[in-house]
């Protein structure tokens, strides 16, 4: 393989993994923004991937943050309040 197809080859890859992490790190609103703004593009107007991946977008902003079960808390019967093995006081 020669030397400028490697550094073509690395440089698509690297812009691959740019584009994702800064994807992934991104807030919801900004990927529901960034994904209206790709569907008005010509090209992506019937685009199925684009659809889905909306739909996707939309369920985990309503979601929540995944911090914890949909927003709900436990009963506080089933918590524990002091360690497991620790002497009565």
């Amino acid at each position: 393989m020669s030397a400028m197809l490697q550094a073509v080859l690395v440089a698509v890859v690297v812009g691959a993994c740019i584009l994702y992490s800064a994807w992934r790190l991104a807030s919801l609103a900004l990927r529901l923004r960034l994904l209206d703004a790709l569907a008005r593009l010509p090209g992506a107007r019937g685009a199925t991937w684009l659809g889905v991946l909306r739909a996707r977008t939309l369920a985990r902003l309503q979601s929540g943050c995944a911090g914890c079960a949909s927003g709900a808390t436990p009963p506080a019967a089933g918590r524990r309040t002091r360690t497991p093995g620790a002497l009565r006081r």
